[in-house]
């Protein structure tokens, strides 16, 4: 390692003995290094606390003499960066189980890793756990597989908001379903590997494992993913002793490995070696490292810096490393790194860059702090013996100013494939190869010196870690509490994203249909997650070979959903087929899976809720009643507009003498598309009145419906709603309908609305839905937005369709089917970070304007064409290669197919967006897409 993390520090390592007097105030010391401290000469905190291990347990390991070490350092972190102290619950055990169904269990000292334990507290509040010993949970055998293991927690740290934790007892235990091991040889140097057997054939997510860190700690392998990643490196010259796999070194790369199988007899070809590398090294280099590479050899272990001309101390040096190594271990020789000399004032410094780079979820790379140390340029520079600063503020220093934006931007994107090309590698691999079905690499932190190659400043990478990434961030956040979090929110993200995609892969869904629409994306979303769902549908033969069961029956007829409802229940209790919820995608069948939820014990929509949903009076009629004052949300009656059913021909005229002309006549259920029109006076109320009883389906208990016209854009919210309580919400922005016509045209993600009108419509959104009674569930709430605010238009008590699954996938990296079974099972989700990654803009096509354009080989020569374009989503019901695609349904007012773009802007996206319709031959005087996409802006 050149001018490293040293690893002796030790961020705080509390020697005391748990024998001494609770009460007594006692010295702390704080170990620096090996041979430096310093003394604290105040406990300020209570250690009269339960860290004892489960009563189950009878023997208690060596290593619990370490808890109160563990809890010592917790508690001193806490109380120096003004946390609250941690609170004993032991006596009252924790009986319930999280609503988010996950919970995140860290091994670990409380110094590895207090910057996600407070991240997690602060995104999943009292399901991120620290857990100080082994004693304090059960490895037992998996439920679903017997050859796997499940891990269950009984006894833990737990973290909430504001910092704030406790140490609980969990009866029954809770199932962890995310594990950080820390508990290493390599991680502890030796002083803990109490969890190594853990991670044996563990079934549910974990953070790396021992044979992925043997690979992102082997700084050779690493330096070939930088080579092939395009990074700046040194040249190398590398000894692998027992090389456990093959090492890829590109054609190019300035990297040369020679394979050593004895430690014996090796002395002349090392030297030889090393003549043959420093006589080719540049002129400029006048210096070289010498360095172990290794699991174990991190931090500045074995590491020694040479004059380029001292061939015989070089040479000493990797001969005496050897000796240390263990099989998979190496030696590397690296020219020496520092800035230039041109500022005599820095000239005797240099300074370490760490890129911390966390992997998103979706397995996005995300590069997410870069913290400089500086130090001496001769000694080693690292976490254990500099300041952490900024990156811009180290460049001030160097006067590197003018150069900063660039030299983030390569840091960024760098790091980024860096970790890329570790994810990569890492898919490839077996799960024996990883260690565990769950592995995967999700941080590391790099380390780079700033090198001037010719006239420019280049980042040079030296190394990548996977274990020691965080101690220097989170210090850095300490020093600056405005950046709290910053550095390892995607990871817990990660956390929670996988830890709630493993509970709900345990679960089975009843799902109600699948419809035209909804099929394929359902189908797709079963797929890809590996969801377990059983489908009831009327179709006689199931085709679907993804669904884990399939019953046939027929509830076509809804005005018997009560008694489908219990006889479904009573084939799921004959065919002993558990589930664990209902749900659907069909609007005809909420109420059906409502009824089911119900009788079944499970959380649902709520009965009350989605029956009035069909009732459009009934819904304004509640709405408009909620006239109560209160001081956080506006009152709910501002979000309605007056309505009145037209039971006969002969109430045409008083229904729409209560509303007002112009007015809207549409059926009470049914797509907005085919059954509303726009009425401007008495004669063409009649005549829609009329068109709209013919268009009611049989048996259908639906009624008409005017409503007084509002004037504004069109929005649709899509809400997730837990317990009544709203979990997430996104907007699109509707464009312009055709004239006379109310079928979709045109769309945008995110929406042009400031965010203060964003934050009225969801929040009108939100509590129309609430107030009538819907409960759980993904909800589609169409509205306008008028001078006056947000005005109801239509609530739909399943989620938005269409298109609407790909672009929040896109934009905001939240599936909403995957949402929609995990709240059918009872899991509350936890949304990421809810910004958008891009401006989505789209236009719809449905076959009554434009039946020839969708029916040409152009249009499908070109939608075959953009398919497997990133920055293009289509969405299609049915196969557009399908000559009988449009033709068959010329009258039909509903959209067939979407086309969106994704740019960086929404200008970018407007103007390509234009440019793809060119392309496709689409536009027309009825048609105008310029029109349609008017509004955004």
């Amino acid at each position: 390692m050149q001018n490293q993390n040293c690893n002796m520090e030790q961020l705080v390592d509390i020697k005391t003995s748990s024998a001494k007097n609770p009460d007594q105030k006692f010295p702390i010391f704080l170990s620096l290094d090996s041979n430096e401290s310093f003394q604290s000469s105040y406990c300020e905190w209570n250690r009269k606390v339960d860290l004892s291990p489960s009563e189950f347990v009878k023997e208690i390991s060596n290593n619990d003499k370490l808890i109160i070490d563990y809890y010592d350092a917790l508690q001193y972190i806490l109380y120096q960066t003004n946390y609250p102290e941690t609170e004993d619950r032991t006596a009252v055990p924790r009986t319930s189980l999280p609503e988010s169904g996950i919970s995140i269990v860290v091994l670990a000292s409380p110094v590895e890793c207090m910057a996600i334990l407070l991240e997690g507290g602060r995104k999943c509040p009292g399901d991120m756990l620290l857990v100080l010993s082994k004693s304090w949970i059960t490895l037992s055998p998996s439920d679903l597989d017997p050859s796997m293991n499940s891990l269950f927690v009984h006894k833990a740290i737990s973290f909430d908001k504001g910092g704030r934790s406790f140490i609980d007892v969990f009866d029954p235990p809770r199932r962890v379903t995310y594990f950080v091991n820390f508990f290493t040889n390599a991680i502890t140097g030796g002083q803990n590997a109490e969890g190594e057997d853990l991670e044996v054939n563990l079934e549910c997510p974990m953070s790396s494992s021992m044979k992925l860190v043997r690979r992102t700690d082997d700084k050779l392998w690493t330096r070939i993913i930088m080579a092939k990643a395009g990074i700046a490196y040194p040249e190398t010259l590398a000894f692998g002793y027992q090389i456990p796999y093959k090492y890829t070194v590109p054609e190019d790369a300035k990297i040369k490995i020679v394979a050593l199988s004895l430690k014996e007899g090796v002395d002349n070809v090392i030297q030889d070696e090393i003549v043959s590398y420093l006589n080719s090294l540049s002129e400029r280099i006048t210096k070289v490292v010498v360095k172990p590479s290794g699991i174990k050899w991190n931090g500045c272990k074995g590491v020694s810096f040479h004059d380029r001309q001292e061939v015989k101390s070089i040479c000493d040096a990797a001969i005496s490393l050897l000796w240390y190594l263990e099989p998979g271990d190496g030696i590397l020789l690296e020219d020496f790194c520092d800035p230039s000399d041109e500022d005599m004032e820095m000239k005797d410094y240099s300074f370490r860059i760490r890129a911390n780079v966390c992997r998103a979820p979706g397995d996005v790379p995300i590069t997410t702090t870069l913290v400089c140390g500086v130090g001496m340029k001769d000694g080693p520079v690292g976490g254990c013996n500099s300041n952490p600063q900024s990156l811009e503020t180290t460049l001030i220093q160097w006067n590197l100013q003018e150069s900063t934006e660039e030299i983030k931007e390569m840091l960024i994107q760098g790091s980024e494939r860096i970790l890329s090309g570790i994810i990569d590698h890492e898919n490839a691999l077996s799960v024996f190869e990883k260690g565990g079905i769950g592995a995967q690499t999700n941080i590391i932190g790099i380390d780079y010196f700033l090198s001037k190659r010719g006239e420019k400043y280049v980042p040079v990478g030296i190394e990548v870690n996977s274990h020691d990434c965080i101690r220097c961030c989170q210090r850095y956040e300490f020093i600056n509490p405005s950046s709290a979090g910053k550095s390892v929110w995607p990871l817990v993200e990660t956390m929670i994203e996988r830890s709630q995609a493993f509970m709900v892969k345990r679960k089975t869904i009843l799902v109600l249909g699948l419809g035209a629409i909804f099929r394929k994306l359902v189908l797709e979303a079963v797929i890809e997650e590996k969801f377990k769902i059983a489908l009831i549908d009327t179709i006689e033969d199931n085709t679907t070979p993804c669904v884990s069961k399939y019953i046939q029956y027929n509830f076509s007829d809804h005005t018997q959903d009560d008694l489908h409802a219990d006889s479904i229940v009573k084939i799921l209790q004959k065919q002993n087929i558990d589930v664990n919820g209902c749900c659907t995608f069909i609007e005809e069948c909420t109420l059906l899976a409502a009824m089911i939820n119900k009788k079944l014990g499970c959380l649902g929509a709520g009965v009350k809720g989605v029956a009035m949903v069909k009732k459009k009076p009934e819904v304004e009629q509640v709405l408009s009643r909620c006239v109560g004052d209160i001081s956080h949300f506006p009152k709910a009656y501002l979000y309605v507009e007056r309505s009145a059913i037209i039971d006969n021909i002969a109430s045409l005229s008083s229904a729409v003498a209560e509303v007002g002309l112009p007015c809207v006549l549409k059926l009470e259920c049914g797509p907005r598309t085919v059954c509303t029109e726009i009425c401007q006076n008495l004669a063409e109320c009649s005549q829609a009145f009329n068109d709209l009883q013919n268009k009611m389906s049989q048996g259908s208990d639906s009624c008409v419906v005017a409503i007084r016209y509002i004037k504004g854009t069109v929005h649709n919210v899509d809400l997730v709603v837990f317990r009544r309580k709203l979990v997430a919400a996104f907007v699109v922005d509707n464009g312009s309908t055709r004239p006379g016509s109310f079928t979709e045209t045109a769309a945008c993600m995110p929406s042009c609305l400031s965010s203060d009108k964003v934050g009225q419509l969801v929040t009108a959104a939100y509590q129309c839905c609430t107030e009538i009674g819907l409960e759980n569930g993904v909800f589609n709430v169409e509205m306008k937005m008028t001078p006056m605010g947000p005005k109801l238009i239509k609530i739909n008590a399943r989620m938005g369709g269409f298109y609407y699954r790909h672009w929040i996938l896109k934009c905001y990296g939240v599936d909403m089917i995957k949402y929609v079974f995990m709240i059918a099972s009872g899991i509350k989700p936890i949304p990421p970070k809810l910004n958008p990654s891009c401006h989505i803009m789209g236009v719809t096509f449905d076959p009554s304007t434009h039946a020839d354009v969708l029916d040409s080989q152009k249009f499908r020569n070109a939608m075959e064409h953009i398919k497997g374009q990133n920055d293009v989503i289509l969405t299609a019901d049915k196969d557009l290669r399908n000559p009988s695609f449009a033709v068959s349904n010329t009258n039909q007012e509903e959209p067939m197919c979407s086309v969106a773009v994704c740019t960086e802007s929404r200008v970018s996206a407007k103007e390509k967006l234009l440019s793809l319709c060119i392309t496709l031959g689409v536009g027309s005087p009825e048609y105008n897409v310029q029109h349609l996409l008017s509004d955004f802006r």
